[in-house]
């Protein structure tokens, strides 16, 4: 296997994983909320992960070992700075007064592109060991999504259920008008449910590809793929990851350790619904994905050079 391309790569990445795993194990955290997803998990069990993560990066050949060991890492340390998800709607809508501390920011911040770097390696790892393109992934360039499978349709009302089920529990248990919100909560609460109806059917609808008749200055050109997949990967990558690696596993350990929980099934519906909703986007995105990404850069080259050779003849 080929992985001349990766390695310097490789090696960045270890190396700051490192210093990222030092740096959680040396460096003590403040107390407080805005810190609680940081210091439940023990500094000495992050900088092990991220030994686990370094000695994967390093490895100098690509076995099976080594891509089970990177996508670990790469699933522990993304689901690590779940908060992230409160941090980015913060900074973006200020009018809703959410809590923002920088230093635990930066750090989950560290923590998730870390985690998702260590994906993107270990993804292309396994590229080359199938002999497959390093950047698309496929081999001898064809795709086997040339047109929407039937399980991306499920996935995208799948999340759309899941944005009804959370929002209609929402409606049982508070059956009050917001009337009086902010401006900025509104937007917040609008963004929301565009995200959990209008992407995930763009996503697995043919409007998502070409824009409709009735968006008058864009109608019949093609949308451009990352409109979608860039909110599609925030939603999917934030609700799964939150409401999951925090949501969920609160409400099973209240749940085993008998705990009394304040409006428990309110809040078993709004987690499931939440998680429903990030997975459909998320597995919905990928056949998008897959669906509309340019020509294998592999063919580009051979059919160019093909053409260079009969112009020369």
């Amino acid at each position: 296997m080929n992985t001349t391309s990766t390695r310097p790569w490789a090696i960045v990445l270890g190396c700051w994983t490192l210093a990222y795993g030092a740096l959680r194990l040396l460096v003590p955290l403040p107390g407080g909320d805005r810190h609680a997803d940081l210091s439940a998990v023990p500094g000495w069990a992050v900088a092990a992960v991220c030994l686990l993560g370094a000695l994967a990066a390093f490895a100098p050949r690509a076995d099976r070992a080594v891509l089970a060991a990177g996508w670990a890492v790469a699933a522990v340390l993304t689901a690590l700075g779940f908060v992230l998800v409160l941090d980015l709607v913060a900074i973006a809508l200020p009018g809703l007064e959410l809590p923002f501390a920088l230093q635990p920011f930066l750090l989950r911040l560290g923590c998730a592109l870390t985690g998702l770097a260590f994906a993107r390696l270990t993804l292309t790892r396994r590229r080359w060991l199938r002999g497959a393109c390093p950047d698309c992934g496929r081999i001898d360039g064809e795709t086997r999504l040339a047109v929407r499978p039937r399980w991306a349709l499920v996935a995208g009302y799948v999340a759309v259920a899941g944005c009804a089920l959370r929002f209609g529990a929402q409606t049982l248990w508070h059956d009050d008008l917001p009337i009086g919100m902010s401006t900025a909560a509104w937007v917040f609460i609008v963004g929301m449910l565009a995200g959990g109806t209008l992407l995930p059917l763009a996503l697995v609808h043919r409007w998502g590809e070409i824009w409709p008749h009735w968006v008058l200055p864009l109608a019949g050109k093609s949308v451009p793929r990352l409109v979608l997949l860039i909110p599609a990967a925030l939603f999917a990558l934030g609700l799964v990851s939150y409401f999951g690696a925090f949501g969920l596993v609160e409400l099973v350990l209240r749940a085993v350790s008998g705990e009394p929980t304040e409006n428990a099934l309110f809040l078993w519906l709004a987690v499931i619904g939440y998680l429903a909703w990030g997975a459909g986007i998320g597995v919905a995105a990928v056949a998008y994905h897959a669906r509309t990404r340019p020509e294998c850069p592999q063919r580009t080259n051979v059919r160019r050079a093909s053409t260079d050779r009969r112009r020369v003849a």
